[in-house]
């Protein structure tokens, strides 16, 4: 299959690739661990159903990107396994050796497939596995070849169109290991805190000393004869004593601060590793941008600013819904017909813009279209209208306060949603997820041109700047991002006036269960979602860089907490959610944003839940049905589509057979089960496509099976079958 007959563009069949190698090595490890686990000994029963589970799903993902050669190298290996599971196996001494020669061969063609001098590669595989399938007829002579094993990629760049780049060494770590190093360099940062506390203390000691020198030499001045000599040697001992202790301390401080610099080399160092570029999240954009369009007709294009700017992976990877959700309100509810704009003299074609920036330690995500904008006296009128405002607030409040309101009211110009813009995140949603990252949110629009939404959060989810203070006895934290001022709050005050407005006060001690004591408090100006309110605290104790640690399983169930973080004494210190602070000075406001201005209402083709322990296959079909106008959520086994069902209701699902966990055909027994998925479609997608599965994919009431590798002709031949 040449890449001109898959169903992908160049990018996307770039970064496809770029999965399935990374998904490649980790399944050829798993194979070559297996086997050097056993020694010379044949592997056990459980042993060969992973390796050939691996090899099947290795198999079915190089058929998904094109890599034909790839899927017979993968399906020889399978086959060769499986006949170790037979008696009489072929396995012999020399066949442990012999597997992990053809592991380290595979893993060197996955990086080298296409390329000149790959097909002898994989020529010379396909005879090795040929003689551990059949090692009767090798022959005696032939010593064991070794191919050295490739280096593996820790981060699989996709490269834009041009001269190809020079060759990389690579290094494959799994994440865990990058996130204990990270905890490690956390540690050596709580341990400078300590070793400054304990020279604060040497200072102090010094200055005491410094003291009861001077006090000594005012007592020589009146001191008799006879005790003079004795003063005057005991004075000098201690300035000499004082003096020293001087020069250690500020010896101290200067192997403190080069301790400073290192682990700030150190965090920056592998802070870069986390790093991932913008490139891959407007990858997910355009394909997002593209099903939309197929869904509902609406003339727009994407342009992408910045895909060189960097940010953490896993900030990446939670940005995926709301740029998603964004999307979904700009077409659905910012873009004119084609007739409107022409009249109003813009290009038939409208135009969703995606930047991304950084500003310092914040990464700045800004998501811009060039529709009709918000009409703000609209949305003023339903504001009063629904009885969030007063008509007195609604007249004095301007253009900004009013789109401030919308992130954070409920409130739409009509009552109404659509699918489309409906699907359970919301901007309120998207207000949180950006939240508990350490960000904000803020809206801008201007009628007849545009409306903009501006994400501004940390680059990192490992450090933080943070306000921290203390209430009980124990020390707090706020994200800086949202925090405005600080303030004082009188002992029965509910409402305290901050910059000439009226705020509500949280009382933080008994919020968190601390004595309530009747007095003048200091307080925390927070502001969230265009909400403000004044938190009270017992003491403010100043900015901090904090390193972000998430919450164990004992604390996860608490909504109010956002994570914590380590004090350099070793203490743990909570990290407060704006947004929750927000709740309970707002009890009576709703929670969802809806952004829901006047458009035609508009119908996708519906919500598709694709379950394959494959990446790279569920990235493939995830493109497929987007480009059919289907909204998709992946799943990496059935264990985790089936939690996924039991909060979301899908219309169509479809599965791999083989996975970890939880199998396809026990997933889909358990489906039709459960009332709402009795007659949902399932296709199944799968290398065994034998008759015994089609047999018992009927009895499930499966509407097709589909063999490996999967395309879009296939896709829509199963969609459309009864």
């Amino acid at each position: 299959m040449s890449d001109g007959e898959l169903d992908f563009d160049a990018d996307e069949l770039a970064m496809l690739r770029g999965l399935f190698r990374a998904e490649a090595q980790e399944a050829l490890e798993t194979v070559t661990t297996r086997v050097l686990a056993g020694g010379s000994t044949k592997p056990n029963a459980e042993a060969l159903t992973e390796m050939m589970r691996v090899t099947h799903t290795l198999k079915g993902a190089a058929g998904t990107v094109g890599l034909m050669a790839m899927v017979d190298l993968s399906h020889r290996l399978e086959s060769a396994l499986a006949a170790f599971g037979r008696e009489p196996s072929p396995w012999t001494p020399q066949t442990a050796d012999q597997l992990v020669e053809v592991t380290d061969g595979l893993r060197a063609y996955v990086e080298t497939a296409g390329e000149p001098g790959s097909d002898a590669i994989a020529d010379k595989i396909r005879d090795q596995i040929d003689q551990i399938a059949r090692p009767n007829r090798r022959p005696q002579s032939l010593p064991p070849t070794f191919v050295e094993p490739p280096p593996e990629p820790v981060l699989e760049p996709v490269h834009d169109a041009g001269p190809a780049p020079e060759p990389k060494a690579w290094l494959r770590v799994e994440p865990e290991r990058i996130e204990d190093l990270m905890s490690s360099a956390g540690e050596l940062l709580f341990d400078r805190t300590r070793i400054e506390r304990r020279v604060q203390l040497l200072r102090t000691l010094a200055r005491d000393l410094a003291r009861t020198r001077q006090s000594l030499h005012d007592t020589l001045d009146v001191a008799g004869p006879p005790n003079r000599a004795s003063l005057v040697e005991a004075e000098g001992e201690l300035a000499s004593q004082a003096a020293l202790l001087s020069q250690t301390t500020a010896a101290l401080l200067d192997e403190i601060e080069a301790l400073r610099r290192t682990i700030g080399e150190l965090q920056k160092g592998l802070t870069r590793i986390r790093m991932d570029s913008a490139r891959n999240l407007f990858l997910h954009a355009a394909r997002t941008l593209r099903a939309l369009r197929r869904a509902t007709g609406v003339h727009v294009e994407l342009r992408t600013l910045g895909e060189d700017t960097e940010f953490d992976k896993a900030v990446a990877e939670q940005l995926v819904d709301p740029i998603t959700q964004l999307l979904r309100n700009a077409v659905a509810h910012g873009v004119e017909p084609p007739e409107e704009r022409a009249a109003r003299g813009k290009p038939v074609t409208a135009t969703v813009t995606i930047r991304a920036r950084q500003d310092g330690n914040l990464l700045v995500l800004e998501v811009s279209d060039d529709g009709r904008g918000i009409d703000t006296s609209a949305l003023r009128e339903r504001l009063v209208a629904t009885g969030r405002w007063s008509q007195t607030r609604a007249q004095l409040a301007n253009d900004t306060e009013i789109l401030d309101a919308l992130l954070g009211t409920g409130v739409s110009i009509r009552g109404d949603a659509d699918e489309l813009a409906g699907r359970g995140i919301g901007i309120g949603l998207v207000r949180e997820t950006v939240s508990k990252l350490g960000g904000e949110v803020k809206l801008s629009s201007t009628p007849g041109r545009g409306t903009t939404f501006s994400l501004r959060l940390p680059l990192s989810t490992a450090l933080a700047q943070a306000m921290l203070f203390k209430v009980g006895g124990q020390v707090y934290a706020i994200p800086n991002v949202h925090v405005v001022d600080t303030t004082t709050v009188e002992p029965t005050a509910h409402v305290t006036t901050v910059r000439h407005e009226q705020l509500p006060v949280l009382r933080l001690e008994s919020l968190l269960g601390s004595t309530t004591v009747l007095e003048r408090r200091a307080g925390v100006v927070v502001s969230f979602a265009g909400k403000s309110l004044v938190c009270t605290v017992d003491k403010i104790v100043g900015p901090r860089e904090i390193i972000i640690k998430p919450l164990g399983p004992l604390l996860a169930p608490l909504t109010l907490y956002a994570g914590a973080t380590i004090s350099g004494s070793g203490k743990v210190q909570l990290i407060l959610d704006p947004a929750q602070l927000v709740r309970r000075a707002y009890p009576d406001s709703p929670t969802e944003a809806m952004f829901a201005l006047d458009s035609a209402p508009v119908v996708l083709a519906g919500r598709a839940l694709v379950v394959d322990d494959s990446r790279a296959i569920r990235e493939a079909m995830t493109s497929m049905l987007g480009r059919e106008g289907w909204i998709v959520d992946v799943a990496e086994d059935g264990a985790r589509a089936l939690q996924m069902t039991k909060q979301l209701r899908y219309d169509l699902v479809v599965t791999d057979l083989e996975m970890p966990e939880l199998g396809g055909f026990d997933l889909i027994a358990r489906l039709r089960k459960d009332e709402r998925f009795k007659s949902t479609p399932i296709v199944v997608i799968t290398s065994r496509a034998n008759p015994e599965h089609r047999r018992r994919a009927r009895d499930l009431g499966v509407r097709a099976l589909v063999a490996k590798p999967i395309t879009r002709r296939k896709l829509l031949e199963a969609l459309a079958a009864r």
